[in-house]
């Protein structure tokens, strides 16, 4: 006798976490919850690599992911510190009303690397010397405005568009201007000036443009797709940072 098989509508496909996000997760549950006074010394990376069971690289970059959002600072030879300005970090992260922004900001980055990666790899293989110096003006522009918040988020967004022209490819060169004029408004009207600069680190910008310079498309679009992926997993973090600090006052609320 056969019987009908039942329904699995109700189920949901069970979500593969990476060892670096489950990691970055640890990590900022372990800033979170005060341990570590502000200003003070978090543990090595090998201890805390040895804490959690994973390898150094995983705990590097997911410290570099919580060094962009604004929560620890790398020095040199002293290793990483909770920053003293957390506070100032979470009423920022706050301000920018990432429960409307967070998902448009997360797509953005989707469809970018999605276009973005083949553009700078065009880029490497048909860029002409006025359109390098076009992309090196934005690269020298977004240096000397490290600090200035909307200067440098016009130099940045002003980089990928420049690229986008220099794929010689007027179709994509279009989808390229369209995206970072997107994602430039999405930005502003988020009321984040300073965490574009955090972000997109000036060395991966350098790097993507070091390999159009030279030619190299197979290098300059594995470093976009770099760049791209490690902008989202910034975001992704502040969203995560948003929803975990609206959770913390209304329960302290109630």
């Amino acid at each position: 006798m056969k019987y009908p098989s039942p329904s699995i509508s109700g189920l949901k496909t069970i979500e593969k976490v990476s060892v670096k996000d489950q990691t970055l997760e640890q990590l900022k549950n372990y800033i979170l919850s005060g341990v570590v006074p502000l200003g003070e010394r978090l543990p090595s990376e090998r201890a805390l690599a040895d804490a959690l069971g994973v390898g150094r690289y995983s705990v590097r970059e997911a410290l570099k992911v919580l060094e962009a959002v604004g929560l620890v600072e790398s020095r040199v030879g002293e290793g990483t510190f909770l920053t003293t300005n957390t506070g100032a970090s979470f009423g920022r992260i706050l301000g920018l009303s990432l429960a409307t922004w967070g998902g448009t900001i997360i797509e953005l980055l989707d469809a970018r690397k999605m276009i973005e990666v083949e553009a700078a790899r065009a880029a490497a293989e048909r860029a002409n010397a006025e359109q390098i110096e076009q992309i090196k003006a934005e690269l020298d522009a977004m240096r000397a405005n490290m600090d200035r918040g909307r200067a440098y988020l016009k130099a940045d967004m002003n980089f990928h568009r420049r690229i986008g022209e220099a794929s010689q490819n007027a179709i994509i060169s279009s989808f390229v201007s369209n995206l970072i004029d997107l994602l430039e408004e999405t930005l502003k009207e988020a009321h984040s000036d300073s965490l574009p600069a955090q972000a997109e680190g000036g060395g991966t910008h350098q790097a993507i443009f070091d390999a159009i310079a030279r030619g190299d498309a197979d290098a300059a679009g594995d470093l976009m797709r770099d760049h791209i992926q490690f902008s989202s997993e910034v975001w992704q973090t502040v969203i995560s940072l948003t929803a975990d600090t609206e959770r913390k006052s209304t329960s302290d609320d109630d």
